[in-house]
């Protein structure tokens, strides 16, 4: 059989049509944009399954409160939405059918949480570990929501970095209310999951920073141990003005314990910086938690009017 014939027969025509796609799909492969406009068949899929369509918008939706910006997102082949870059280092990939969403993490293994995660090694790249949370249409999707906020408040997905690298004194305060009347109205998360939300996005960057040097460590019993210890605003982000949620003044320092019992209002302040505790914990209770009512923090004054709003609001007469 001649050269000729050879190329010319059936399976070589199909090995050329596979190369010729391979070399077509090569230039478009790390090609992405944010516009959906731009990928017109994506487009046009998902507006012909409007239901996937509002779930892919409350997924970018959500992810927006955390992504970096410096690292390239977007669009991708076949109705996927990647953050960071392609096949090197951490990133996150949204994929989408008719009934559900996969978003899968993708990280090098060599840490230790991977596994508490709940990441498996890839069969394919030994060196990387893979988590895959399915997200369905008309589902709160709390439990993946709840899995997904796990693995991004360790700042693992540089992408999706929480806000690490962001300066939250150069972000215009209109930002951060739109920022937090959004996680305010998503309807995936409950007023627990929200505010613990909130936790994340305060607990570190220069919020954190001024607060550490205000308080110096545990406001109440001195600990200095920063992984013993949560921030919070005293007057919740939820209720407080634009100019309040980034006034430091606005924070507290507590051991997570103590954090937890002002959160709930369960414990306060005075006007002289002495523990106001309610009647719902027992004795037995507080001698657990080492708590009585000699202790004291030493209040700056800017604090006052955001202590006696928290006093007021869960009920401390005083």
């Amino acid at each position: 059989m001649s050269d000729k014939k050879i190329s010319d027969s059936s399976e070589s025509i199909k090995v050329k049509k596979l190369k010729k796609n391979a070399d077509l799909l090569k230039g478009k492969k790390s090609s992405r944009t944010p516009d959906l406009s731009k990928r017109k068949k994506t487009r046009e899929w998902l507006e012909k399954h409007p239901k996937v369509y509002d779930l892919t918008k409350e997924l970018l939706g959500f992810l927006e409160q955390y992504r970096e910006p410096s690292f390239p997102y977007g669009w991708y082949n076949n109705l996927v939405f990647k953050y960071g870059r392609d096949s090197v280092g951490p990133r996150l990939s949204i994929k989408c059918n008719k009934n559900d969403c996969t978003v899968t993490i993708t990280l090098p293994k060599g840490n230790e949480l991977l596994e508490e995660l709940g990441f498996s090694s890839s069969s394919k790249k030994p060196d990387q570990s893979k988590l895959k949370l399915k997200f369905e249409v008309e589902s709160k999707n709390k439990a993946s929501y709840e899995h997904l906020i796990k693995v991004l408040s360790t700042y693992l997905i540089t992408p999706l970095s929480a806000g690490q690298h962001i300066d939250a004194d150069a972000i215009p305060e209109a930002t951060i209310d739109k920022a937090i009347d959004e996680i305010a109205d998503f309807k995936g998360l409950n007023e627990t999951e929200k505010d613990a939300l909130v936790k994340v996005r305060i607990g570190q960057g220069s919020y954190r920073d001024a607060l550490d040097d205000i308080w110096k460590g545990c406001a109440l019993t001195g600990i200095k141990c920063r992984d013993l210890l949560r921030a919070s605003h005293i007057k919740a982000w939820r209720d407080a003005e634009a100019h309040e949620r980034l006034d430091p003044y606005n924070g507290l320092l507590l051991a997570a314990h103590l954090d937890a019992l002002f959160d709930k209002g369960l414990i306060s302040f005075d006007s002289n910086g002495f523990i106001l505790i309610s009647d719902s914990i027992s004795e037995s209770d507080l001698n657990k938690l080492s708590i009585d009512k000699t202790m004291q923090l030493q209040m700056p004054k800017e604090t006052h009017e955001y202590m006696k709003y928290h006093r007021e609001k869960y009920g401390f007469e005083c």
